[in-house]
């Protein structure tokens, strides 16, 4: 629970639905690296407002201090990709890594046989009974992407108390039941960037010096001060004249290039993916792949299994496949396994 509308509200049901009710809320920023950031979910803040909000459900309230394990997994991962040259998403390892298995460890301590969360995601059950992760009703707050890498015995025991619901419905539920977050704005934010900007950031954590900005046949136009500055489609701040719009279509970290071009130069049929998760030896057609959160699922032509991975390859070209961010592979709105995005083929 960070306190805000979505964990409060699913707390508020699962009580309603006769569960004994444990919040729990993670501990994973030194309030010292909060910065400007009060909405951040897992900082002071979000305990005291995870507090207050069981003290008026009546239900009981315990914090972990997760802080460690989260600067050492989801904080160096996230700088290591950067370094690699990669756009990394940290909220679907911190899912993976920090977040389930942790509720999972405190219910177990309290007694409690289930999990639950507030995200936009829905569990079903295919034709064989197993458990499966479908996205929301809610297609703009579905956030059943950042989950595709929770392990299949801990959804096992997950409840989404959202499920078939949207946000509307949330919003007047909280309403209903005065609870002080119903109107509360959300962030959108990385959480533990604190009020640093994203540059910001890793400057401070990466030693990169300046390199070569190059354009599509590899003739130098300028230079950069870092390739964690850039990322695959990238339009704004390139510092570069050109008598029409540029955009970032590679970033070598090795080399320490950044390469920009037109925008027809972002486009590819195929994203190849390490660190693949699938459900079925062979995933059921037809499917749909999302390249990042805000992409709209894709048809895909096929799926052919390499070594250490797997090729994806489009119906129609897609803008911006980005190493470092995560395809996910969906059929007729469940998640049928996914990928971290190595590299795009043209």
């Amino acid at each position: 629970m960070s306190g805000g509308l979505d964990s409060s509200v699913a707390a508020l049901l699962l009580k309603e639905r006769g569960f004994r009710v444990v919040g729990v809320t993670l501990r994973l920023l030194p309030s010292s690296s909060q910065g400007d950031a009060p909405r951040a979910c897992c900082g002071e803040e979000a305990i005291t407002r995870a507090e207050n909000v069981c003290g008026r459900l009546g239900i009981e309230h315990i914090t972990l201090d997760c802080g460690t394990l989260f600067s050492e997994t989801v904080v160096r991962e996230f700088t290591n990709e950067y370094r690699r040259g990669r756009t990394p998403n940290p909220c679907i390892t911190c899912n993976e890594k920090i977040k389930f298995p942790q509720l999972a460890r405190a219910a177990d301590r309290a007694g409690c046989s289930w999990i639950a969360t507030g995200h936009y995601a829905d569990i079903v059950k295919d034709g064989r009974g197993r458990v499966m992760l479908a996205s929301s009703r809610d297609a703009r707050k579905d956030q059943s992407y950042f989950l595709y890498r929770v392990p299949v015995s801990l959804l096992e025991r997950t409840i989404f108390p959202l499920q078939g619901m949207d946000k509307e419905d949330v919003r007047a539920t909280a309403s209903r039941h005065g609870l002080p977050e119903a109107s509360a704005r959300e962030s959108q934010d990385v959480c533990f960037l604190g009020g640093a900007g994203l540059s910001d950031f890793l400057s401070g954590r990466l030693r990169g010096g300046e390199g070569k900005v190059v354009d599509a046949n590899g003739k130098t136009i300028g230079r950069h001060g870092g390739t964690h500055n850039f990322t695959l489609g990238q339009r704004r701040g390139l510092g570069i004249a050109s008598g029409g719009p540029l955009y970032v279509t590679g970033v070598d970290a090795e080399s320490n290039t950044v390469t920009l071009g037109p925008e027809e130069g972002l486009y590819g049929s195929t994203a190849v993916c390490g660190r693949v998760r699938l459900r079925f030896r062979e995933p059921p057609g037809p499917l749909r792949a999302k390249i990042r959160y805000r992409h709209p699922a894709a048809a895909v032509e096929r799926i052919e299994r390499v070594e250490g991975g797997m090729r994806v390859r489009f119906r129609e070209p897609q803008r911006a496949i980005t190493p470092g961010q995560s395809l996910v592979l969906y059929r007729e709105g469940v998640i049928v396994g996914g990928g971290v995005i190595s590299s795009m083929e043209r």
